[in-house]
């Protein structure tokens, strides 16, 4: 018998059950045994020594026989186990519908590599992207149409991913990464970026639908961005993000000046919470002026930061980090409490009776702890309810529609005051102004600045100021810089203001000051 058979048997063999294997030996057993015996008794029957020693022969090779039909059966569920094993084992690696590598394995694979890089002396470079507007696909057309456009997603990286040692994996919803092994820097990840840019941008169709979507890319390299995988895949998500910025279907790589911009942003949130705990924040007023007496009526609170190495930044440089990095909050409480504190001071030692705002990000108006802090900040200073502004903006009422009203309501109970600030730059419905009311609706800047000159924001102006008398409420003008827009706010009958053209914002001193200097010329008038 040649090998071809043999090996044509041991197949077929091994396709067999074991219930089968087992059936078929027992059978042929028996039947050779009855065979053999009867062969043996008439060719051997004067021969007793022949035939004992033919029976032998017969048995020893019954335990060949059974030998080697258990090393088949062995070797047959060894197999059937590896089999399973192996499946299972990349089930567990696998994302179940783009059939990449999943989070867990691409995170093992980015530690080896780096390891391995870190010995070799090596270069990686990780691309980090998410499918643009995949949310907007995945609500309009449903979950099939969103899976059949990230099952194509990963195929058409995978095509892009042609050298053997460059790892595709699915780590989030839409969101995909790309390991490079020792890429040829610096050109190479861009190139590979380019790539994948032009290849999801091709149409997708499903189900006879043509869809088109694009991808954002952010880049991190190893060893020069980053040394372990944790900071590396931080650095290429911030880098991702920075790409969106950009206009989102384009790549962006971590480093050079928007690296330096980073780690500058970097600084300054490590440097906030100090800021807030040793005293390193002070506030600054602006006076609201009623323009038909020169009375101040108020002040708005403006925080300033007193950076050790940065010297004295205003709130655009610092207030926008707090909102992302959770530190908004803390910030808040600090300006509530030091605002108040202050308008009590005037108060009491200087008897001026000023009105002191304090401006709310929308990330607080709705916070738990509002109302708790307001009231331990008016207990505190003493200062009176009614002595205390929280400016919201629209986007304040739109995000937080459900709970908006019931806040203000609570807020109104309180007896603090509330206004709108720049109105008329949201989106917010009227029926917040139907179901609560505002004691001010500020006109934003943006409309002041050229209501001299442009039709369009002169009229919007003259809306909002109808609006406010209509509805019973003030309208405050901010942002006047110069005599004509002043003219013309009085002209349509809005007589509060704020601006460069009556005072910069300033110290509390300094605030004591312009008071007193206006009073004495409203006394001559």
């Amino acid at each position: 018998m040649d090998g071809g058979t043999l090996g044509k048997l041991r197949n077929w063999v091994g396709r067999l059950s074991p219930a089968t294997v087992a059936c078929i030996y027992i059978l042929a057993s028996i039947s050779w045994l009855l065979l053999a015996h009867l062969i043996f008794g008439l060719l051997l029957a004067g021969h007793p020594l022949l035939k004992y020693l033919a029976s032998g022969g017969l048995e020893l090779l019954g335990v060949f026989t059974m030998a080697a039909i258990i090393y088949l059966l062995t070797a047959k569920i060894e197999a059937r186990h590896r089999a399973t094993e192996l499946s299972i084992r990349e089930q567990a690696v696998r994302d179940g519908l783009t059939g990449l590598y999943n989070r867990q394995a691409f995170d093992d694979f980015l530690a080896q590599s780096i390891v391995f890089a870190k010995r070799r002396s090596e270069s990686v470079a990780l691309l980090f992207l998410d499918l643009d507007r995949f949310k907007l696909i995945n609500d309009r057309r449903g979950h099939f149409v969103g899976d059949a456009l990230l099952a194509e997603t990963g195929r058409r990286l995978t095509r892009c991913a042609m050298r053997g040692e460059d790892i595709v994996a699915r780590v989030g919803g839409d969101e995909f990464a790309m390991l490079l092994h020792h890429p040829e820097m610096p050109e190479g990840p861009a190139v590979m970026a380019r790539r994948v840019l032009d290849a999801l941008s091709e149409p997708v169709q499903v189900e006879g639908e043509t869809l088109r979507t694009s991808a954002s890319i952010g880049i991190a390299l190893f060893p020069s961005d980053a040394d372990d995988p944790m900071q590396l895949f931080k650095m290429a998500d911030l880098a991702l993000g920075q790409a969106k910025q950009q206009g989102r279907s384009t790549f962006c790589l971590y480093g050079g000046e928007w690296r330096e911009e980073h780690d500058h942003r970097i600084q300054l949130e490590h440097g906030l919470l100090r800021a807030i705990n040793r005293d390193e924040l002070f506030l600054v007023y602006q006076p609201k002026l009623d323009t038909a007496t020169m009375r101040v009526v108020g002040v708005e609170a403006l925080v300033r930061w007193r950076h050790p190495h940065l010297g004295e930044l205003g709130p655009g440089s610092f207030v926008p980090l707090a909102e992302k990095g959770g530190l908004i909050w803390p910030l808040t409480e600090w300006v509530l409490r030091e605002a108040c504190r202050q308008a009590a001071l005037w108060y009491r030692d200087e008897a001026l009776d000023l009105n002191v705002a304090v401006n709310m990000s929308p990330t607080v108006f709705a916070h738990e702890g509002l109302e708790q802090a307001i009231e331990a900040a008016l207990h505190d200073s003493g200062l009176p309810p009614d002595r205390l502004t929280l400016e919201i903006t629209e986007q304040s009422l739109m995000i937080y529609e459900s709970e908006a009203v019931g806040v203000l309501e609570r807020l109104q109970r309180m007896g603090v005051n509330v206004q709108i600030d720049d109105f008329g730059t949201g989106y917010s419905s009227l029926s917040s102004l139907k179901h609560y009311h505002f004691q001010a609706l500020k006109i934003d800047k943006s409309f002041v600045n050229d209501v001299v000159t442009s039709s369009e924001d002169a009229a919007i102006a003259t809306t909002i100021m109808f609006m406010s008398k209509c509805l019973d409420m003030e309208a405050i003008a901010e942002g006047v810089e110069n005599e004509a827009q002043k003219d013309f706010l009085t002209s349509i009958d809005c007589r509060l203001m704020q601006g460069f053209y009556f005072a910069r914002p300033m110290l509390p001193s300094e605030m004591s000051r312009f008071i007193s200097r206006l009073t004495p010329a409203k006394r001559e008038q």
